[in-house]
């Protein structure tokens, strides 16, 4: 068979296109892989929080709980398996050649559980003291998700899988018993060795000659998180969870109208649009001041709300002046509404605490009392 004059320059011709297609999809691959590798894990982190963010809207909702509670024994299972792979075990073939994927599985569960617990925690933070724990929980899932090649120490996994169940039993055990306090919460700190020491148990076993050297670093771990935590819980840095205050205000009266309150308020200057209640209150003699919260709280939840009204002396302490209590039923979406009244109140700065019966901050309503009356129209709003 004769070619035509030039076909063998024309197949050289299309050789040099292909090869030229292949080194472009090589090129654009490897740029591919660079970007993600650069930008991957974070887009993965924002897109997942947001995700979170917008979607676990009830602390009670039962399919949440049984997500996380999943998360939690996958974690578990995978934290076991590099346990065995750190200690010499036999593992499966598949999973001695993909040690890599076993790591970043156990963080991405365990960072779906820290990603949950910072929605859950920073609704259910008052003030000051209590983003402290939010601040832990931000740098651990930061932690977890952006230095995961750093955090595969078991260690590190028992510490960080004892805190997940803690931070989780926190707000669990209340929601499914419907009673919260000091006792449920170290329960729950203490119920909370028991996934760990299992995980433990497994890894370790028949090396009972080696337990004193090998086991106890590993295992007193959860114990300083368990006596860090609970620290943190006496100073009044953790949030109340599973109870978070939705709304509160300051307001010329409060009263309920049908299964509505209707609020008053003198309308706020018009650089302050935002503001829908009365924190620079006019007050003459007579008047009372309303403060207005709302608190959520889980289905059958019963709890003790508490004002404390406080006013701040000319030594800038702030001296409690009342102390009024209501009860909450849990339930509604935007909270349980319940307001306190105070009359004859002096001119200066002010504040209401909200806080459970144990003494746990929901939420600070800070407002000043001025001498006069109202100089703008009257608001009225419904709650």
């Amino acid at each position: 068979m004769l070619l035509a004059p030039g076909a063998p320059m024309r197949r050289g011709a299309q050789g040099e296109k292909a090869r030229g297609r292949r080194a472009a999809d090589d090129s654009l691959s490897r740029r591919l892989r660079q970007w993600y590798e650069r930008y991957g894990p974070v887009a993965g982190f924002v897109i997942g929080f947001v995700y979170d963010t917008l979607t676990l809207t009830r602390i009670d909702r039962l399919v949440d709980n049984l997500i996380l509670l999943g998360y939690a024994v996958a974690a578990g299972v995978l934290i076991t398996l590099v346990g065995l792979s750190e200690r010499g075990r036999p593992l499966p073939a598949w999973l001695g050649r993909n040690q890599n994927l076993l790591t970043s599985a156990t963080h991405f569960f365990l960072g779906g559980m820290l990603s949950s617990f910072v929605v859950f925690y920073f609704k259910s933070a008052g003030v000051g003291q209590s983003f402290v724990f939010v601040v832990l929980l931000i740098g651990l899932m930061l932690a977890n998700e952006f230095f995961a090649d750093r955090l595969h120490n078991l260690k590190l996994l028992i510490g960080l899988y004892y805190f997940c169940w803690f931070a989780f039993l926190t707000f669990f055990v209340p929601v499914v018993t419907h009673v919260m306090g000091t006792g449920v919460f170290l329960a729950s700190g203490i119920a909370s060795f028991v996934p760990p020491a299992a995980i433990l148990g497994i890894i370790y076993r028949g090396r009972r000659h080696r337990l004193w050297p090998e086991v106890m670093p590993v295992a007193s771990i959860p114990l300083v998180v368990f006596l860090t935590v609970t620290v943190f819980y006496f100073l009044n840095w953790i949030p109340p969870v599973p109870l978070a205050l939705k709304e509160g205000g300051i307001y010329r009266s409060v009263r309920r109208v049908g299964d509505r309150y209707e609020v008053r308020y003198q309308k706020p200057p018009w650089w302050r649009f935002w503001r829908q209640d009365e924190r620079d209150f006019a007050y003459r003699p007579g008047d009372a001041v309303y403060c207005f919260a709302a608190v959520f709280a889980p289905t059958a939840f019963r709890e003790e709300v508490v004002h404390h009204w406080q006013r701040r002396d000319r030594t800038g302490e702030w001296i409690t002046t009342d102390v009024l209590t209501y009860s909450v039923v849990g339930g509604r979406e935007g909270g349980y509404r319940g307001y306190t009244v105070k009359r004859n109140i002096t001119p200066g700065s002010w504040r209401v605490d909200v806080r459970t019966l144990s003494g746990r901050l929901l939420g600070r309503i800070s407002f000043e009392v001025v001498a006069g009356g109202p100089s703008r129209p009257l608001l009225t709003a419904f709650r």
